[in-house]
């Protein structure tokens, strides 16, 4: 058995990553390839492993930290799933507050393990909307503070390939002058442009990592004390929500209402969202909604026929917000029960608020092997 192909696609909280992973597993599926994919995340009970699992891919998700972290683990996620499932290629989606996965992650594997994986070029998602505050003047600025920005521009630098997402949401002039500053910030690393939502560019990217061409090209010099201080400042939510309706509910209208109602709080404490997530499961279907920052609007997706129902829905809620952990809580909480109202009963059954600790990688290799 030869060496299975690797795909890491990382960058920063909500850049579509997971998105990207769907649309590529289903495109490479069509053309009779096998795919497993690795999620990954600070705790249990995520919303893009059970939204993966949910459209039929073989999925293990890496808990507790990140890759970097839990680098035992990755490595077993990957076999198990070469082991059980002999796919031609996998693809890991790193925390998307995670950096110098060149260096902790890629080295460590073409070092230790590349008899088994071969690793494609590294892939960086960048959302549009972020990349303009960071990197064009004439825009406003970004709502984050400059350890969460450090983050951010690490994980640009040492991609192998910058890909631009969302790019459906730029006009040309915008695209072209965004791709453009982006060449300048980080010259020799191509730039490529899609749209994991609707597929655009997606089969132009998964050819350029599926070719023979070098991985981990970029190691960035990272300040760990800096990276520790962005990880930090950010609180993280994950819960599970059993809820029960009294009468028929409109489980979108609930979903929507409930992000709103968590984007008016937050907006109001001037707590940027990151990334805000909800995925409510009935027996027969499932809605997702989506969140990215506290001027956007909600994106929700629900499976045909699921508008409504009496019968009970599973709901996960992710939260990763510039926002202490108890407060955050607090948030998520009040707005539940106001959503809830006297019409379901929602019943927390767990729920997980922290700050992420220091990263203390299991290996870090500084050099490019």
């Amino acid at each position: 058995m030869g060496a299975t192909r690797l795909i890491l696609v990382g960058g920063f909280l909500g850049a579509g990553k997971t998105t990207l992973l769907a649309r590529g597993a289903e495109q490479m599926a069509r053309l009779g390839k096998r795919v497993g994919l690795v999620t990954n995340d600070q705790a249990a009970n995520l919303v893009d492993t059970a939204i993966l699992e949910r459209a039929g891919s073989e999925v293990r998700e890496v808990a507790g930290g990140c890759f970097c972290c839990r680098f035992p683990d990755l490595i077993a996620a990957a076999e198990e799933l070469v082991a059980r499932f002999d796919p031609d290629v996998l693809i890991c989606e790193p925390v998307g507050s995670c950096t110098d996965l060149s260096a902790t992650v890629i080295q460590p594997i073409k070092r230790l393990y590349g008899d088994r994986f071969l690793v494609a070029p590294y892939s960086v998602l960048v959302d549009p909307r972020r990349a303009q505050e960071a990197f064009l003047v004439d825009r406003p600025q970004s709502p984050f503070p400059d350890n969460v920005l450090y983050i951010f521009r690490k994980q640009l630098e040492e991609a192998d390939v910058i890909v631009l997402n969302k790019a459906d949401l730029l006009s040309s002039a915008e695209l072209a002058e965004l791709k453009a500053s982006l060449g300048d910030h980080f010259p020799g690393t191509p730039v490529v442009a899609l749209s994991a939502l609707r597929g655009d560019g997606v089969e132009a990217w998964l050819d350029f990592v599926g070719r023979d061409n070098p991985s981990g090209r970029q190691i960035a010099e990272v300040d760990y004390d800096l990276y520790a201080e962005g990880e930090a400042v950010l609180g993280w939510l994950n819960a599970v929500v059993e809820l029960r309706p009294r009468d028929k509910t409109d489980w979108k209208s609930l979903c929507l209402d409930l992000v709103k109602k968590v984007q008016g709080e937050l907006r109001q404490r001037s707590a940027e969202i990151a990334h805000l997530k909800l995925y409510l499961t009935t027996e027969a279907a499932s809605i997702r909604a989506n969140l990215t920052g506290n001027q956007e609007e909600p994106l929700v997706q629900a499976d045909r026929g699921v508008q409504s129902g009496c019968g009970p829905a599973s709901l996960l809620i992710n939260a990763r917000v510039h926002l202490d952990p108890g407060p955050l809580r607090s948030v998520v909480e009040q707005c539940l029960r106001s959503v809830a109202g006297s019409a379901v009963e929602a019943r927390i059954t767990s729920l997980e608020s922290f700050q992420p600790g220091r990263p203390v990688p299991t290996h870090r290799i500084g050099f490019v092997v």
